[in-house]
């Protein structure tokens, strides 16, 4: 697939003027912190790591997280934009301030699971000040995916996320992505989105954006249903995230 042109100079604009948005918007609600760094973590040699943009990894209900979401999209994305990037997810509670300090985090993981009620105010505070959430249930996951939807009906009502179909936007950014391409397809909606004042703040796949393939460490989405071009996805989802 070949991926969209796109001017350099004015996508480093828009994604600088996302970043200072965010953190303007924290600012006034006096809650912004310094970005947690990886302590003692070296970078590797090819690709370099990258020092610039960060997409956090949320951790929550007593330390829970994705571990088996892969990072692959984070190398795409900078090799597509020539944008500095940390090409490693900074785990971030949920609760915390730190949240703040990234334009994109990633909420992932199997079973069912609850949240805390600053975990549910702090989640809402992110997305209503500009922040961007890509939800997915690991290995398509339905008890994930249950308590997931639970949590956005409570906090923006139950249909706050509707079905995205290959015309938005979000599918045309790096790549011209026709199809989402699904193990088994299911009946339901592969990819859900929720916007917050006409922008897209939120993206929810329950049949799983994870891209397991790439996530190594012994994570397979085996014998599961999983979205197969999640990596090109995602990394237009990050550009569409920074741009709009």
């Amino acid at each position: 697939m070949t991926p969209r042109p796109m001017h350099t100079i004015l996508f480093t604009g828009l994604i600088t003027a996302a970043i200072v948005s965010l953190s303007l918007s924290v600012a006034t609600a006096g809650t912004a912190s310094v970005v947690p760094r990886l302590q003692g973590q070296t970078p590797d040699p090819a690709p370099p790591i990258g020092d610039g943009i960060t997409v956090g990894l949320v951790t929550y209900d007593g330390g829970r997280s994705g571990v088996c979401f892969a990072d692959e999209f984070l190398t795409t994305f900078a090799r597509e934009t020539g944008q500095d990037i940390h090409r490693r997810f900074v785990p971030v509670a949920l609760d915390s301030n730190a949240l703040f300090s990234h334009p994109f985090v990633i909420f992932s993981g199997e079973k069912a699971f609850s949240l805390s009620d600053a975990e549910k105010q702090n989640l809402k505070a992110y997305v209503d000040r500009g922040g961007f959430v890509l939800a997915s249930a690991g290995c398509s996951n339905r008890a994930w995916a249950d308590s997931f939807r639970a949590v956005i009906a409570e906090l923006y009502g139950r249909d706050a996320m509707t079905p995205l179909t290959t015309e938005h936007a979000l599918f045309h950014t790096l790549y011209d992505i026709d199809q989402v391409q699904v193990r088994r397809n299911t009946g339901g909606p592969a990819v859900l989105g929720m916007p917050i004042d006409g922008r897209l703040r939120l993206v929810f796949s329950p049949i799983g954006l994870n891209d397991t393939g790439n996530a190594g460490g012994g994570c397979c989405c085996c014998g599961g249903n999983e979205i197969r071009n999640a990596r090109l996805i995602n990394a237009n989802l990050l550009a569409y995230a920074l741009t709009h």
